[in-house]
């Protein structure tokens, strides 16, 4: 998206100075930012305090001796236990079930420090994307030019996104590395045509 603003800005007559393109595509990653890494930490606001109610609920069961092996096997769901076969979602709750009462539940919290931080992290990450998308625009003194090392930037980042995404999904790396830079390609070929 940010190489399609630069691109909208640089190729239309909104403006023709480089500073104005390179403060569009700031802004524009600043709101993304905030939208996005507030996106994530409610969604981890919401999964560990998800995790704190099962315990929570544990807890009580135990305390009033109504807890079960199926209710213990309940609170696997959304984690990584789930997975294993009913023998080994039984074993794992009944050793659940044996160390609920030592569990430390600690505070209700709407978001954590860790959340805030992730959340003006994703905010900085997007800056940083951004500025690096807008250099040549600062650099180079032919405006074309710079949208072209732009484009050339951002094509190439997103091939290394997906080359990464393809690695830790295990699956052909190289094939969707190629697919999203290709994707990243298509949009500008879209962008250039609908704005020009």
């Amino acid at each position: 998206m940010v190489i399609i603003i630069n691109g909208y800005v640089a190729l239309t007559d909104l403006n023709t100075g480089f500073l104005y393109i390179v403060g569009v595509n700031l802004v524009a990653c600043v709101g993304w930012g905030i939208i996005d890494g507030l996106i994530y930490a409610v969604s981890s606001s919401i999964a560990r305090n998800s995790i704190r109610n099962k315990f929570l609920a544990l807890k009580v069961s135990v305390n009033l001796n109504e807890v079960s092996i199926e209710n213990a096997k309940k609170s696997l769901d959304d984690t990584f236990l789930a997975n294993f076969d009913e023998e080994g979602k039984e074993a794992i709750a009944k050793e659940i079930i044996t160390h609920v009462p030592n569990v430390s539940l600690g505070d209700s919290q709407l978001m954590t420090k860790e959340e805030v931080i992730s959340w003006l992290s994703i905010i900085g990450l997007y800056m940083l994307t951004g500025f690096l998308l807008a250099l040549p625009f600062l650099v180079l003194q032919h405006k074309l030019l710079a949208w072209f090392a732009s484009n050339l930037c951002g094509i190439t980042w997103l091939f290394w996104y997906g080359v990464q995404l393809g690695k830790f999904a295990g699956r052909s790396r190289w094939l969707i590395g190629f697919v999203m830079g290709l994707t990243g390609i298509i949009f500008l070929v879209i962008s250039y045509i609908v704005w020009t």
